[in-house]
Parts: structure tokens; sequence; C-alpha cells
């Protein structure tokens, strides 16, 4: 959907309400004023779509995820503490990006410490997932990955764009972070064993991929 700017006449008080309803849903007038005008004729805005996905995020890892944060029609972030020595924590983030076709979900993942240890960990961590997937996604033009500064961002221009309805792309989200979850889970919970875990990392790469199926 495309916006533009129009100029409406409204009454103060009506402005004044506005401004408070939109305090308390954490948005900005302009957005409030579109979502009350969209739910009134029956259209579903972007912003309202991206509401939803992160609604359903919440409820799905309602059991596994805490969530800390949830920025009304924008972003989701969960955090958890690492199985591992000095209990580090670790913060997966969902946000939404635009692009020219449109706004699609981005993962960041990062960790709070100041373990140089650790750090390399999550280092060969973020560098082993991006390697398996890179291997699996040669031919899509549109796979996007970056590892730096002891973070990894993943996008899904495709799986995670606003093209696709409410639940597939939820449901890809949530698929997708939980591979990564177990994935770090089992990683970090062997690694001071000196063993090689690629291997164990493709099998639960593996099952995330038949899952998609």
């Amino acid at each position: 959907m495309k916006k533009s700017v129009y100029s409406l006449m409204l009454f103060d008080e009506i402005v004044e309400k506005i401004d408070q309803m939109a305090y308390e849903n954490n948005t900005n007038r302009s957005q409030l004023i579109n979502d009350l005008l969209a739910e009134r004729i029956g259209m579903v805005t972007p912003e309202q779509k991206i509401q939803q996905i992160l609604e359903q995020l919440n409820q799905n890892f309602n059991q596994t995820l805490s969530v800390s944060q949830i920025n009304k029609n924008s972003s989701i972030q969960f955090g958890k503490s690492l199985k591992f020595k000095y209990r580090p924590k670790i913060r997966y983030s969902y946000e939404f990006l635009s692009n020219q076709e449109g706004k699609y979900a981005v993962l960041k993942i990062s960790c709070r410490t100041k373990s140089e240890i650790l750090n390399e960990h999550f280092e060969s961590f973020f560098s082993l997932i991006s390697d398996i997937e890179n291997e699996r996604r040669l031919d899509d033009d549109k796979w996007v990955e970056n590892t730096t500064n002891h973070k990894f961002v993943r996008a899904f221009q495709e799986e995670g764009g606003l093209s696709k309805d409410v639940e597939s792309v939820a449901g890809n989200l949530t698929a997708y972070l939980k591979m990564i979850d177990e994935a770090m889970n089992v990683y970090f919970s062997e690694i001071d064993e000196g063993k090689d875990l690629s291997e164990q990392m493709n099998a639960i790469y593996q099952k995330f991929i038949k899952k998609q199926r």
C-alpha cells in the first residue's frame, strides 16, 4: 500500500482524544487514524498485519521463550539465559524492514558478554549456521545473511514478506527461530567437550527443512 499526505479539517477535541489514544497504544496520530479508518471500511493495513504476526509469535513462544519487548506494528524481542558458563544473556528479535516490494521480517541475534572465549564460540556457531544455509540456498537470489561483531542477521524477504498471509509468515518465523534455539542449546551444551558439532547442526537444520516442505 502506498501512503500519501492529505489535509483534513478536524475538531480540536477529536484530535486531543486521538493523541491520547495513540499514546496509550504506543503509536502516533497518523497511524492510529489510518488504522481506525481501515478497520471501519474493512481493510487491513501492513502495520495491522505486522501486529497480528507479532501477537502470533508471542503466543507461539509462550512456553519456550520470554518476551522482553513488543513494539507495536514493528518488532518483538525474546530473551533467554544460555545454559553455559557465565549464563550469558541471548536476545532474539524479529523486526520488519521495507524494500521496493514491501515489508519483510528480519531476525537479529546478539549476546551480551565481555568474555572473549564466549564471543569466539558465538562467532563459530553463527558461521556454522550460515555455512549450512548457504550450501542449501545457492540458487536463492534473495537470500541475505550477515554475521558481524558477534551478531547474526537473517532476512526473510520471501518467507517473511507481507505478501503472504499472517499464518504463513508467523509459521515460517516460528519454525526458523525454534531451529536456531535448538541448535544453540545443543552447540553450547557440548562445545567444551571438543566435539565437531557440524553434523549435529546439519541434522537439526535438515529437520527444520523437512517440516517446511
